[in-house]
């Protein structure tokens, strides 16, 4: 009988010893999504009750990496967080591969989802036409984001000359301070517009060869745009026009009708009476302009307005 006894006193001992522990099992890699993570996304469990497994499985490890990096995590920062949690670390068998990492999940915003948004503000703020070509300049950069749940707003735009427009985009994703991109747009129509078909140069008159009517991508939709080659053929270029540039209304002036050193003839208007003499123009002037004469007789000099090719008036009242 004591034989009997002492055998199943060994064989309990030795299936005391034989018993599986309760193991917690670090993977390698884990990827996560929230901004804490736990030690059920990033280990496996095996011999442990169903209660203490759940329990288990809720314990913070700590902070999740940023989005894209990742992070190492060690056995001593379980055995820490387990004690936190009410766990004895003794009672499992805790492995650990010689480097286990914990990675981020990251999602790319891409610059056209940014830029859309822009774009379509623009449009419906300034009431652009269907045929304008609208583009970023430069494009807006990725963002690497926690999880693709992103709300993209985009505020006013703000005129900065010249058809360029700065649009404030703001994104947010939870995890994440908001991030606030000023997208820059630039803008282009395409009109029928009189172009040069060569440079002109400054002064220079500008005949019908050098002018043609085409369809142009231009930034704004200004007034200044000439579309009637007759409106352009004859007139002076007040600046430098490249080939291929549109003229404008501000680019061109009248011809001078009256030219330095000609002798023309002056009307002084005095007293409700027209007195006429002769004069020599100082300066070239067009119709209208006003111009310095010299008078013959008297040679006073006078500022007096053109009138025709011939002639120039002063009103002396």
């Amino acid at each position: 009988m004591k034989w009997l006894l002492l055998t199943i006193i060994v064989v309990l001992t030795a299936s005391a010893w034989c018993a599986q522990q309760p193991c917690i099992r670090l993977r390698e890699q884990s990827i996560v999504t929230n901004a804490q993570f736990t030690l059920g996304e990033v280990a496996d469990f095996a011999g442990v009750d169903a209660r203490d497994e759940s329990r288990l499985k809720a314990v913070t490890l700590g902070a999740s990496p940023l989005p894209g990096l990742e992070r190492v995590i060690t056995r001593e920062q379980v055995i820490i967080r387990l004690r936190q949690h009410g766990f004895q670390p003794e009672a499992f068998e805790i492995v650990v591969p010689a480097r286990a990492v914990v990675r981020r999940e990251a999602h790319s915003l891409q610059p056209q989802q940014i830029a859309g948004v822009a774009i379509e503000k623009l449009r419906q703020s300034v009431g652009l036409p269907e045929d304008a070509q609208v583009e970023c300049d430069p494009a807006p950069r990725a963002l690497s984001l926690p999880h693709s749940m992103v709300q993209i707003t985009a505020g006013e735009p703000r005129a900065l000359g010249a058809g360029l427009y700065t649009v404030p985009v703001q994104v947010v994703c939870e995890g994440v301070a908001p991030i606030t991109l000023n997208v820059r747009l630039r803008t282009r129509f395409w009109r029928e517009a009189v172009v040069a078909t060569r440079a002109i140069h400054t002064g220079e008159a500008i005949d019908a060869d050098a002018i043609a009517l085409r369809t142009v991508a231009v930034l704004d939709e200004s007034d200044d745009l000439i579309t009637d080659p007759s409106e352009v053929a004859g007139k002076i270029a007040k600046r430098p026009i490249a080939a291929g540039q549109p003229v404008r209304r501000t680019s061109v002036d009248e011809p001078a009708v009256i030219r330095r050193g000609q002798n023309v003839k002056l009307l002084v208007k005095l007293d409700g009476a027209v007195i006429e003499t002769g004069a020599v123009a100082q300066q070239d002037g067009k119709v209208g302009a006003r111009v310095r004469v010299q008078v013959l007789d008297t040679r006073k000099t006078l500022l007096a307005t053109v009138v025709d090719a011939q002639t120039v008036m002063l009103d002396a009242q």
